[in-house]
This record gives structure tokens, sequence and C-alpha cells, in this order.
């Protein structure tokens, strides 16, 4: 009996501790980004005031996003209303993020007729482009 009211308390910090783990590791889990390649596109339309022109780009991001097997999530945004600091650049019109398993699926994006189309029939609409790609470690 003595040894079971030594135990019992041991088990119960021990259960305590294994559910705080698992509730760490499910809050981790659900913050992160789907996918492990991270693909950040900026675009700086040639006229960022025409609204035929932004469109004409929104229309066609949206479809290569959609249509576009190799995606694994993604978003389409413009310059957040924030306080205007050093390290903010703001000077974009589009920054369009896509996520992907892995390289090879990005790399499968590139060549993929749904992306190719897309640059082929907007590129006119832009006179910059920055790509940042990162990888999970």
């Amino acid at each position: 009996m003595k040894r079971t009211i030594f135990l019992l308390p041991i088990l119960i910090c021990f259960s305590t501790f294994s559910l705080s783990a698992q509730d760490d590791q499910q809050v981790s889990q659900s913050k992160k980004i789907k996918g492990d390649f991270v693909h950040t596109v900026f675009f700086w339309l040639n006229k960022p005031d025409n609204l035929k022109d932004r469109k004409t780009f929104e229309d066609g991001v949206s479809t290569l996003l959609k249509q576009c097997k190799f995606i694994s999530s993604s978003h389409i945004g413009i310059p957040a209303d924030t306080a205007t600091r050093p390290v903010v650049d703001d000077s974009y019109t589009y920054c369009v993020v896509i996520t992907f398993t892995s390289k090879e699926a990005h790399d499968n994006y590139q060549i993929d007729p749904v992306h190719t189309n897309f640059v082929e029939n907007n590129k006119n609409l832009w006179n910059k482009v920055l790509v940042y790609d990162s990888v999970s470690f």
C-alpha cells in the first residue's frame, strides 16, 4: 500500500509532463506552414494603379494557384497598412507565397505548363520580380 501511495504522485507528474509535451507539439504543428519549401515572389506592376492590369494579374495568379497540382498551399496579398519602419519594404504591388512539399515539387512547378503560361501571358504587366526560396531546417 505504501509503495502504491509513493508511486501515485510520480505517475501523475509523469502523465502531466507527457500531456504537456504533446500539447506543445500540437501547437507547434498547428502553427507550421503547410509544406517544407516556401517560394515567396514579389511583383512590381508597370502600372500599379491601372485596375484592368490589376484584374488581369489577379485572375492569372488565381488560376495558377488553383490549377497547379504541385502547390501545397498559397497566399496572395498586397502591402499591409503597417507602421513605417526602416526594415519594411512596401514598394511592391503583389506578394505571392506558395508552399511545396519538397524542392522536387517546386522544380516540377517551374516547368508546369500552368506556371509557364502564367508567366508568358502576364510578364508584360510587371517591371520587377524578386523571388525568395527557403526550406525548413
